[in-house]
């Protein structure tokens, strides 16, 4: 997402041809942000908040999401075009990058795997302290990805968090 809205922004430099000529890079590179963002980081919102909350505090959870996501989406459209106009239409699309590139790094450190989890095992999950869930993502998984996905070394996947610390003596608790 990230890389197609610099691409969008670094396109609108290009003065040189017709306006559509100009305007064609534009559109393209943010409906190809709209579907990476529509396969991705969209929907993850509704789908984690569906799961990570007790049965209990299900329907105030789920309604606290779906408002705070509307909230900003409203934001962002409000502010776009004063910004565009502040800053440049590539300042825009660059500053929103790198609110992406923060999403990023906030969801690495903060957002928890909850794939195939049962309701007792979520819980497990989420008694896990954050600087103990922290430590483990740069240490354990940070390593693995780069190996893995940058360098394209054939790695074991880590073991889950908890496996984790129950293989290595760590109680959740107290760290």
């Amino acid at each position: 997402m990230c890389i197609f809205l610099l691409a969008a922004g670094l396109s609108l430099l290009n003065d040189t041809g017709s306006r559509g000529a100009q305007i064609g890079p534009v559109v393209l590179f943010v409906y190809l942000f709209t579907i990476m963002y529509s396969l991705g980081e969209g929907p993850v919102a509704f789908q984690y908040s569906a799961e990570v909350f007790p049965t209990i505090q299900r329907e105030q959870g789920m309604a606290w999401v779906v408002c705070i996501n509307n909230t900003f989406a409203g934001i962002l459209s409000l502010t776009f075009p004063r910004m565009s106009s502040v800053m440049t239409p590539t300042g825009a699309f660059g500053f929103y990058a790198g609110l992406n590139i923060m999403a990023w790094v906030m969801i690495f450190c903060f957002v928890r795997e909850t794939k195939q989890l049962t309701l007792e095992e979520l819980d497990q999950v989420f008694s896990v302290p954050t600087k103990t869930y922290l430590r483990y993502e740069t240490t354990v998984w940070l390593p693995y990805f780069f190996k893995r996905h940058i360098l394209r070394q054939k790695i074991a996947k880590p073991e889950l968090l908890e496996r984790h610390n129950r293989e290595h003596g760590i109680d959740q608790v107290t760290i």
